[in-house]
């Protein structure tokens, strides 16, 4: 379970549809932010960390797993143009929390998915305090999480799923970490007296929000007298990996930029090339792609596309 703390509430729940990303992203430089925001979609989640208005990490994490810093942004820009629905979240926390939450988005890693039941806990806390970690500790069962903060050894608060701001009791936590089945992840970061990396500074947020939205309605580029359905065609039977090739073109040739996107996307929700062989996973896929479509494209654009699918795959 993907989870960030609470702290004090700037923007709660706002819709995404009204987001104009670099925008958001402005204010919450300009405003020396210090907390989280997070972006909670109905299939993947983001969360940005900030420290007096500085991007000092990003992550997303979708279909189990994470990616990071610019990576978790150029994905944040496909998942908000893409998308239907979510919400947007604004917290500022203090500065401690900040440094361990880093720590749990971007730090390394100590322990990785270890059952509870085999850590030495009074060895891994001195650990901590003898080494004066910045970490976050998160204790977790398939339905909860918890979530521990140090910064320089000392313990500075804690979290779980069903916390409104940051404790200073342990017992929710310590009660998660007692369920059948828990499981503990450690991960920290050298710490430092100030960060000096903004992600902001490494990538053009406006310039990429404005180049992949730009391409949402783009016409497909044919040359003079050349339309969409005479493209050279592929060889009858193509194989798997070929065909993936091809309906990944098709949708980006129809959709724009983000087509590729949602065609790799929704290929891997099938079960990847290998099940494009399968008549029911392909009518799967084909489905998928019209209403991830539906964003991105007129009705006569979309019917076009799916005809230059299925014209590649009889």
């Amino acid at each position: 379970m993907f989870l960030l703390p609470k702290g004090n509430p700037l923007a709660e729940n706002v819709p995404i549809s009204k987001l104009h990303l670099p925008d958001a992203l402005e204010k919450l430089k300009n405003g020396k932010l210090t907390g989280c925001a997070t972006f909670d979609f109905p299939a993947a989640d983001c969360g940005l960390v900030y420290d007096e208005g500085k991007l000092i990490t990003a992550i997303v994490h979708r279909d189990g797993t994470e990616i990071k810093d610019q990576t978790a942004l150029q994905a944040l820009v496909e998942l908000m143009l893409l998308a239907s629905n979510g919400v947007f979240n604004v917290y500022a926390l203090p500065k401690d929390i900040v440094c361990a939450v880093s720590a749990l988005v971007g730090g390394s890693v100590l322990i990785d998915n270890q059952e509870i039941k085999l850590i030495d806990f009074k060895a891994l806390l001195e650990r901590i305090k003898t080494e004066q970690m910045t970490a976050t500790l998160k204790l977790y069962t398939p339905e909860r999480v918890g979530l521990i903060f140090y910064r320089n050894g000392a313990t500075v608060g804690f979290f779980h799923d069903t916390s409104t701001g940051i404790e200073t009791s342990a017992g929710e936590v310590q009660q998660i970490a007692g369920l059948p089945g828990a499981r503990a992840d450690l991960r920290m970061i050298n710490d430092s007296d100030g960060f000096v990396l903004d992600l902001a500074g490494l990538i053009d947020i406006r310039a990429l929000w404005e180049s992949s939205s730009g391409n949402i309605f783009a016409t497909p580029i044919t040359t003079a007298g050349e339309t969409p359905q005479a493209q050279p065609t592929a060889a009858a039977n193509p194989p798997a990996a070929d065909l993936e090739t091809t309906i990944i073109e098709i949708a980006a040739q129809y959709l724009g930029k983000l087509g590729k996107t949602l065609a790799e996307k929704e290929v891997l929700n099938i079960g990847g090339a290998s099940a494009l062989k399968d008549p029911t996973k392909m009518e799967e896929l084909v489905k998928a792609l019209e209403k991830g479509a539906k964003l991105l494209a007129s009705a006569n654009k979309i019917k076009d596309m799916k005809d230059a699918i299925a014209a590649r795959a009889a």
